[in-house]
C-alpha cells in the first residue's frame, strides 16, 4: 500500500485552483517539478497538501464528507491530527486520539423535532468510525460549501 498526497496549487495569474494526486513512490522516483508543471514556483502557488484518509472513496484531508447516522445526516471536514473520541455517549472522558477524523461543520443543527443532530461526542469522529460516508467536495475547490453548511 503507497501513501497518497493530494497537492492544491493555486495558478497565479488566473486563480484557478489545481488538484494533482501523487503516491509517495511515484514523488521519490523522480522530481517534483517533472510530474507536473504545477510545481514550477513562478506560476504556481502550492496552498496544501493532504494526506489522503480514505483511498478507496478518494478522500483527503480538507473534504467536506456527509456522514449518515441515526438522528440525522451531517457535513463534516476531514482532518488528521489530536482530537478527542469519546463512544460512550459522554459516560466516560474522552479519550486523546491521534489520526484521521471527521469534524462537524455546524454541530448546533437541531432536526424537524428539536433534538441535536449532531451529539457533543460526535462533534469530532474517528474515520474508522464511521458507518457510512460520502465525499461531497473539497474546501479548496468548493469554499462555498463551508460557507453554507456553516450557517
Amino acid at each position: 500500500m503507497d501513501i497518497l498526497m493530494r497537492y492544491v496549487f493555486k495558478h497565479r495569474a488566473t486563480g484557478i485552483i489545481e488538484t494533482k494526486v501523487f503516491s509517495i513512490s511515484q514523488l521519490e522516483e523522480q522530481p517534483a517539478q517533472n510530474l507536473t508543471p504545477c510545481f514550477d514556483k513562478t506560476e504556481y502557488e502550492l496552498i496544501a497538501r493532504n494526506l489522503c484518509a480514505d483511498e478507496e472513496k478518494n478522500v483527503f484531508v480538507g473534504d467536506l464528507i456527509k456522514v449518515s447516522h441515526f438522528p440525522g445526516d451531517y457535513v463534516a471536514v476531514v482532518k488528521f491530527g489530536k482530537y478527542e473520541q469519546d463512544g460512550s455517549g459522554d459516560e466516560y472522558e474522552p479519550s486523546k486520539c491521534v489520526g484521521f477524523y471527521a469534524e462537524a461543520v455546524n454541530p448546533k443543527v437541531i432536526d424537524e423535532d428539536g433534538f441535536e443532530v449532531v451529539p457533543e461526542y460526535l462533534v469530532q469522529n474517528s474515520m474508522i468510525e464511521l458507518d457510512y460516508y460520502q465525499r461531497i467536495g473539497n474546501i479548496y475547490q468548493n469554499p462555498n460549501l463551508l460557507k453554507e453548511e456553516a450557517r
